[in-house]
């Protein structure tokens, strides 16, 4: 509707400037006709720039509103995308708790029947639907005689040569990184053994950490049960 208007108004502005010469046919008092035309001409030329400096600000300030209004809706949808990653992240771990929960009586049952590989099996799907790969180790370590007393892996056992069990018990740490790999260490030890669990990095940052300790402090109940 603004827009419509001003180009009215330049019209009018343009059509009057046009026929100036025709209006003025005299001077008035001591400036001459060509003056009078000349100054009437500046002064719409000067009102016409104005009008079109505010038409300007008028624009200027509504694409500022857009653009206010667009961040705001990128920032409304950053808020629903993170949110719905938090949800799936937090079903996810439902379903893994669920899981480990409902197994724990059959785990628990072939650890005492010296079925170790089976045993592990829902632990070891757990840590690679966590760790976003397939590739994972869960390496014993006996923190008494420092000795690696049990190695069960899923991937290349070249992946994970580097971790010997000395390696493991001088990094005293629950839970480091390398450039490659991670380390879940079991928060506490049974029987003077402790367990880690590796695995590739799948990005930067590791996420759940706290679920990887759930999982190595499973895996070190059963062993040790065993």
């Amino acid at each position: 509707m603004i827009k419509d208007v001003m180009y009215w108004i330049y019209l009018f502005l343009f059509i009057f400037i046009i026929f100036t010469p025709k209006i003025i046919q005299d001077g008035f008092f001591f400036l001459r006709e060509e003056d009078i035309e000349s100054l009437i001409i500046l002064c719409f030329g000067v009102l016409a720039f104005v009008l079109y400096l505010a038409k300007e600000k008028e624009l200027l300030k509504v694409f500022r509103e857009k653009l206010h209004l667009q961040r705001k809706t990128n920032d409304i949808t950053k808020d629903l995308s993170d949110s719905y990653s938090y949800i799936g992240g937090m079903n996810r771990k439902f379903d893994i708790v669920k899981n480990l929960i409902f197994h724990l009586p059959e785990d628990t049952s072939d650890a005492l029947a010296k079925e170790h590989p089976e045993t592990f099996q829902s632990i070891i799907q757990a840590i690679q639907l966590l760790s976003k790969g397939e590739s994972v180790s869960l390496r014993f370590v006996n923190t008494k005689t420092g000795q690696l007393e049990k190695i069960i892996e899923r991937g290349p056992p070249e992946k994970f040569a580097f971790f010997n069990a000395k390696k493991l018990l001088a990094s005293g740490k629950v839970f480091w990184e390398n450039p490659d790999c991670a380390v879940v260490r079991s928060p506490r030890e049974a029987k003077n053994k402790v367990v880690y669990i590796i695995f590739p990095k799948a990005t930067n940052q590791i996420e759940d950490v706290e679920m990887f300790k759930i999982l190595a402090s499973q895996a070190l109940l059963l062993y040790c049960v065993a």
